[in-house]
C-alpha cells in the first residue's frame, strides 16, 4: 500500500532562502533548522514530494535535486531519504507552503487587507 502524499514547497521550506529569489538553479542558502530530521521521521508515514515554482522551469528539478544532496547530512538515517519532484501540483494528503493561508470555508475573512498583512514565518 502506498503512503500518502506529504507535498512539501522548495523555498523558505526546505530551502532556508534567507537570499531570496537568485534564479530557479541558483540556490545559495542553507536548509531550514531541523529539517533533516523531520523528513527522517516523516518519512516512515508519508511519500515526501517537492513541488516548487523552481519545478516548471529548465534545470529547476535537477537544482533541488542536486542541492538536496550536497546539504545531506553524511550520517545516520537521513542519507537513505528519496524525494520526488512532480511536474504537476499532486493530489496530497496535506501540503506544506510558507505562503499561504489555510482556507477554513469563510471568503469574507480573506479581506484584501487581511491578504496584503501576509507574512511568511522568515520575515516576521
Amino acid at each position: 500500500m502506498s503512503k500518502p502524499i506529504l507535498l512539501l514547497d522548495f523555498d523558505g521550506v526546505v530551502h532556508s532562502y534567507t537570499s531570496g529569489w537568485q534564479g530557479a538553479t541558483s540556490i545559495p542558502d542553507q536548509p531550514t533548522d531541523g529539517f533533516w530530521e523531520w523528513a527522517s521521521m516523516a518519512t516512515l508515514s508519508y511519500d515526501l514530494q517537492i513541488f516548487s515554482a523552481r519545478s516548471s522551469a529548465p534545470g529547476g528539478i535537477e537544482a533541488m535535486a542536486a542541492w538536496l544532496h550536497d546539504n545531506r547530512p553524511r550520517s545516520g538515517m537521513v542519507r537513505h531519504l528519496e524525494f520526488s519532484f512532480p511536474t504537476a501540483k499532486p493530489s496530497a494528503f496535506l501540503t506544506i507552503d510558507d505562503r499561504c493561508i489555510c482556507f477554513d470555508g469563510d471568503w469574507q475573512k480573506l479581506t484584501p487587507d487581511v491578504l496584503e498583512k501576509f507574512t511568511p514565518w522568515n520575515r516576521r
